[in-house]
């Protein structure tokens, strides 16, 4: 069970920790005068929830005029993300990280922001891959739809405590319910996700349509990956099955909700999550079976 996933003394997991540093992001008139290909990059993952918050982002904000878009594949047999096409002669995601002045202690993660530079010998720069940090960065990206703020000042206390929330017992808790090594943690895991699904489905109920006033907002983005995967994923494979989500009628319709607007939908690659999601988590998933499910749209919509 060593090899299963990261845990503590009790048998939870701890989801690892990023080493990142913020490099300082360049500004409206540099991004203007830069060619296309001197752009900024933003790697995602299509089955990673974590870099899942990025791109919905990226889309909401309409960032596609400054920021170039990269979708890492997944290699499971070699245990890290291919890039195809390469990126600055990169192939891998780890070798672009050691591009960009990569040390060893540094996980080749996604999602990641990077800087080309405007120059072609420039030097790549990592400007960040810590998603919590790169949701804000990019909601404040200099070139954006300046109607749409996802980080209000007024509200930035609310998300916060969502957010406290939301990471520990959603994003990380459906994590700790799928790689629990003993019983006595995953019930803990399970009672602690599903009574913080209530908390959201009630103060929806209430005080909706939003987890922060009126408008979407970061918080509903850091909740969104998790929530749309779950039929297909946690629920099945990580075991978060103590009520079916069609318990939280308030949360249905937030989650149909946000699928629908903006270009959300595009984000969301039901067949790409079951093939990395089973096809890769050998320990709970031995024999690499790949289940059929219905499209992600009828899930949603109906």
């Amino acid at each position: 069970m060593n090899g299963l996933a990261p845990s503590d003394s009790k048998g939870t997991y701890k989801r690892p920790i990023n080493v990142q540093k913020q490099i300082q992001i360049p500004t409206k008139e540099d991004l203007k005068s830069r060619d296309s290909n001197q752009l900024p990059g933003l790697i995602i993952g299509k089955s990673c929830p974590w870099a899942h918050r990025a791109w919905m982002i990226y889309e909401v904000k309409g960032l596609k005029k400054s920021i170039n878009l990269h979708i890492a594949q997944v290699d499971n047999a070699g245990g890290r993300w291919i890039l195809d096409p390469p990126i600055k002669g990169c192939k891998t995601l780890q070798e672009l990280y050691r591009k960009c002045g990569n040390y060893q202690s540094r996980r080749a993660t996604v999602p990641m922001l990077f800087d080309p530079g405007d120059e072609p010998e420039s030097k790549l720069i990592l400007i960040n891959n810590e998603s919590a940090e790169l949701v804000k960065i990019l909601n404040n990206w200099p070139i954006y739809n300046q109607d749409i703020d996802l980080n209000p000042r007024k509200y930035q206390k609310k998300i916060i405590n969502w957010q406290n929330l939301i990471q520990e017992n959603i994003n990380n808790g459906v994590y700790k319910c799928g790689f629990a090594r003993n019983q006595k943690a995953y019930e803990k895991a399970s009672n602690d996700l599903f009574s913080a699904l209530n908390i959201v489905e009630e103060h929806l109920q209430s005080n909706g349509p939003w987890l922060c006033g009126k408008n979407l907002s970061i918080a509903d983005i850091r909740l969104f990956p998790t929530l749309i995967r779950w039929e297909a994923i946690y629920y099945p494979l990580f075991k978060c099955s103590s009520k079916p989500i069609e318990s939280f009628p308030h949360i249905i319709k937030w989650r149909k909700k946000i699928f629908n607007m903006y270009n959300i939908k595009k984000t969301c690659d039901v067949d790409a999550w079951r093939k990395d999601y089973f096809g890769a988590l050998f320990p709970l998933n031995p024999s690499s079976i790949i289940p059929k499910g219905e499209d992600i749209t009828t899930t949603i919509n109906n």
